[in-house]
């Protein structure tokens, strides 16, 4: 939780372990209201990384995600599903297996999956052979039966704490989507799943980017990258390659996607509106399954990055030796 201080000694800069810190946003949990209070993004005062300020034991992680949560909640205005959903997560995975067929894959980790369906969809198109294991801190009842008819193994366990349960050199590619910014120690979560990597395996990382248009008109209090306070730290993308390189491997391709969420989510929170439930404000609409809405942010996004400009969601893809 927030203090009145707006600059600090005291800090834990996850790049270059600088103590020194200042303010950035000082801002209650507008989306979900999980605890009442202020929590802080602040920036190191030497590399200018930003992460929350002071980060919340483990223990008490399990109570920024309440019940309402997007991810569990079928009446968030995020929450998605449904025959176009699943025709998308269809056609990202058949483009990432043409983009790796010099890869032989047979074993994939999907760490912080949630629900299996991305999975799934992986497995399909790498070929029914392909190892598939899901692993998370928890799985509910639903999430098991659909793993059992899919055959995908689930693992609970702690990415920062334990992973013991995977193969060491075991695994030809592990990915990780919008779970990095979550982590208090993504670093060692990214050195733990390196030793798990089968030599010339590939780790997909995708994670917020402080450098698209909808953070730099949202950055001083309501862009949804903060997503405060759930994102403990946000990388630029010379960051997030430092902290990869530093557990051993070498970056295979880098850059950035389209962040249709970020641009939804920033105006929700301009406009007052909330991540649990919709109201009866006229900015409704401003909803993922509004397709005009999403395909509109989608299309603008990815013309930025035909531009050579940057989105605020990135992606790097890293190779183990």
């Amino acid at each position: 939780m927030s203090t009145s201080a707006t600059e600090g000694k005291d800090g834990s800069c996850l790049i270059c372990q600088d103590k020194n810190w200042r303010l950035i946003v000082r801002s209650e949990d507008v989306e979900y209201h999980c605890k009442p209070g202020f929590f802080d993004v602040v920036a190191c005062a030497s590399c200018g990384h930003h992460y929350v300020h002071p980060l919340p034991p483990y223990e008490e992680i399990a109570s920024i995600y309440p019940t309402t949560y997007y991810t569990v909640n079928k009446k968030s205005p995020l929450w998605l599903d449904g025959w176009f959903y699943e025709k998308k997560l269809a056609s990202d995975a058949h483009k990432l297996r043409n983009s790796l067929r010099q890869f032989n894959i047979k074993s994939i980790v999907d760490v912080g999956s949630g629900e299996v369906s991305r999975l799934a969809q992986f497995k399909d198109a790498f070929g029914g052979g392909v190892e598939a294991i899901a692993f998370d801190l928890q799985f509910n009842d639903s999430i098991v039966e659909d793993a059992k008819k899919a055959d995908i193994r689930l693992i609970t366990g702690n990415v920062e704490t334990d992973v013991s349960r995977l193969k060491d050199n075991g695994h030809d590619l592990i990915v990780m989507r919008q779970l990095v910014e979550h982590l208090r120690d993504p670093k060692l979560a990214i050195a733990n799943l390196a030793r798990k990597l089968a030599p010339g395996g590939l780790m997909i990382i995708d994670t917020p980017n402080r450098g698209g248009l909808d953070y730099q008109l949202f950055k001083k209090q309501h862009w949804g990258g903060y997503h405060i306070p759930r994102h403990f730290h946000l990388f630029t993308q010379p960051s997030l390659v430092k902290i990869v390189e530093d557990a051993g491997l070498r970056i295979y391709s880098k850059g950035y996607i389209p962040s249709m969420g970020f641009w939804i989510i920033s105006l929700r929170n301009k406009l007052g509106l909330n991540s649990m439930g919709a109201g009866d404000s006229f900015w409704e609409f401003l909803r993922y399954k509004n397709l005009f809405v999403s395909g509109s942010f989608i299309a603008f996004d990815t013309l930025r990055v035909k531009l050579g400009l940057q989105t605020s969601n990135q992606f790097v893809w890293a190779q183990k030796p």
